[in-house]
């Protein structure tokens, strides 16, 4: 008889979870993928990084060269993300290790998932439709009721979007940013890159998709009203009034993770697990990486405390990157700015292990072996490129002073 992992939820972190469970899983599993197809995708543009689309290619044999592929998820390429405004001049965050990323729609990832997983994984993928009502983890296995009937599956990964509750989560403080309000521009000169522009008031992605360009302004409701990020974005793109579809739903952002990826038969991943800002991809990475602790949880006898404890840790340092860049400020002397550089270096200050980690950056340095420095987030060149960039100096030896 077959095992059966239920992955709950069609958002990225899902399909993405999906994809992974049916590479690397056998035939003696089957994959189920359930959702409920009335409640709505958020749709707004995704920026990815080169581990999601090596897995999209192993999945469903996605291919870059495929120009029917990449219209099927209205992608475009990514090569990095190109900082404006953070410092005197711009310059490229990079996809090192010969990466080439892309950006994509996200409303069409599910109908190309599910086509290519239907026939590249016959044995392993199977779809459940209907409303989770409830979710209980048995012991011996987890009953999930779907529309008033009682599934049982052997195991679940619960990616059905933002908590009900964050009684068993941290609530981070790498970062002041609460709010985002979005913009469409259809016209516009297509760069491979993501944008991230400094603004006085916070920063603002740009995703470039295939017909449109999604522009992100993010800021503090505790320092900035949104009557005046409205105008600044106006300013900003150069338009004279903004999408009022999207902007009148004002998106609240709250950063913060599970302190469980794992517990009995029951996983997290998306915004179940975490949730941080978009600067530079860092959730699809997380993604990526609650994937495979998943998996070795599950099939490779992994334990919960030790899964969990890779989990915070991997988290714990993406938190330390995002105020990596904040702690240097950018072009703008606002009072966001201000609090924003403050706030980071604090924080980085009482982070003995980011400190550290810098350390032994400098010494291998140093000493020629930059190279065999052990990943912190990112590799180690990828530290080297974007502290030059920065002007922090941390791997050169001359750390930047409050």
């Amino acid at each position: 008889m077959k095992r059966k992992v239920g992955v709950v939820g069609v958002g990225s972190a899902g399909l993405l979870n999906l994809m992974h469970l049916c590479v690397w899983l056998d035939k003696s599993w089957e994959v189920y993928s359930i959702h409920d197809p009335k409640k709505k995708i958020l749709g707004i543009g995704e920026s990815t990084n080169g581990g999601f689309v090596d897995l999209l290619e192993r999945a469903t044999n996605f291919s870059i060269a495929q120009a029917a592929d990449v219209s099927a998820l209205g992608a475009t390429l990514k090569f990095g993300s190109r900082f404006v405004d953070w410092r005197p001049h711009q310059w490229i965050n990079p996809l090192l290790n010969g990466n080439v990323a892309v950006h994509f729609n996200n409303r069409n990832l599910k109908d190309f998932t599910y086509e290519r997983l239907t026939r590249l994984w016959p044995d392993q993928f199977r779809t459940l439709e209907g409303d989770v009502e409830s979710l209980d983890d048995r012991g011996d296995k987890v009953s999930l009721t779907i529309d008033g009937r009682e599934h049982d599956f052997d195991y679940v990964v619960d990616c059905r979007g933002t908590p009900d509750s964050f009684d068993n989560y941290v609530i981070s403080d790498c970062t002041l940013l609460d709010r985002c309000i979005v913009h469409r521009v259809d016209e516009y000169d297509y760069e491979p890159f993501t944008d991230h522009i400094a603004t006085k008031n916070g920063w603002m992605f740009g995703v470039p998709l295939q017909g449109w360009k999604t522009y992100g302004y993010l800021y503090s409701q505790k320092i900035t009203d949104k009557a005046a990020a409205l105008r600044d974005m106006q300013e900003r793109l150069g338009v004279a009034t903004l999408d009022a579809a999207h902007y009148e739903q004002e998106y609240v952002l709250r950063s913060y993770y599970a302190k469980q990826l794992v517990s009995g038969r029951v996983c997290k991943n998306g915004n179940r697990a975490l949730f941080f800002e978009p600067l530079v991809a860092n959730s699809i990475f997380l993604y990526l990486r609650a994937n495979r602790l998943i998996f070795d949880y599950i099939v490779n006898g992994v334990s919960a405390e030790q899964t969990n404890g890779t989990f915070v840790k991997s988290v714990q340092e993406m938190e330390d990157v995002i105020s990596y860049y904040y702690q240097g400020g950018s072009m703008h002397p606002t009072e966001f700015w201000k609090a924003a550089t403050e706030s980071a270096q604090s924080r980085l200050g009482q982070r003995r292990e980011f400190l550290e980690y810098l350390g032994r950056l400098r010494a291998m340095k140093a000493e020629g072996t930059l190279h065999r420095a052990p990943v912190y987030a990112w590799a180690p060149h990828t530290w080297q490129v974007v502290d030059a960039q920065l002007g922090y100096n941390y791997v050169e030896g001359v750390p930047p002073t409050a």
